[in-house]
């Protein structure tokens, strides 16, 4: 028992860090890809290097009436926490066009980001997915961290995450995991690398 055990802890090491491929079962969930159309990794090994990941609401649908699918929506808000906090670089987040973020996402190093968004045209729902915001970050230093999904400050709905229909109806939002998205320990890299990065956003 002891060597089975051992074999599959060494077999998880040489295992590529890609994170957790989530399949989408239940409606109005929303989470951190790899992709935009809210498939592919959950998590990231990669340290000092840009990485692309996506924040997604998959399946929106009206709970109150058989999870009828929404075609489009037009708000939604939440916000990200990030623990540890300071280790993280913030190149873009960018939301859809015509949209307006009156939520405060004015500095990453605090441990958070807000989103409370109005888009000026109705935003389609595309294959079961509406992509909310791409994010481009770096992570600055070794170690594991954890970005977690969160209501906002003042949250239409109480205590949720929500977002709103083309009708106007608000809906919570879920999220497909605890936490959304995950860091893991990576190797350490030559200290200059990021800031040679920074350098090129001045």
């Amino acid at each position: 028992m002891k060597l089975a055990a051992s074999a599959i802890a060494t077999l998880f090491l040489l295992t590529p860090c890609t994170g957790i491929a989530q399949i989408h079962v239940l409606p109005n969930q929303v989470g951190l890809y790899e992709f935009s159309d809210g498939t592919g990794a959950t998590g990231s090994c990669d340290c000092c290097v840009l990485e692309v990941i996506y924040l997604v609401l998959t399946k929106p649908a009206d709970e109150q009436n058989e999870d009828t699918p929404y075609t489009t929506i037009n708000a939604f808000e939440c916000m990200l926490a990030f623990v540890p906090r300071g280790n993280l670089f913030l190149l873009e987040d960018a939301l859809p066009l015509d949209a307006v973020n009156s939520g405060d996402n004015t500095d990453i190093s605090t441990g958070f980001l807000e989103y409370i968004v109005e888009i000026g045209n109705d935003y389609p729902v595309t294959e079961d997915s509406v992509q909310l915001i791409k994010f481009t970050l770096m992570k600055t230093a070794p170690g594991h961290l954890d970005i977690f999904l969160t209501p906002t400050t003042d949250s239409c709905i109480p205590g949720e995450m929500a977002y709103q229909s083309v009708s106007g109806e608000l809906r919570v939002m879920y999220p497909l995991q605890t936490p959304a998205f995950v860091w893991e320990p990576g190797l350490p890299v030559e200290s200059e690398t990021f800031g040679s990065v920074k350098a090129l956003y001045r």
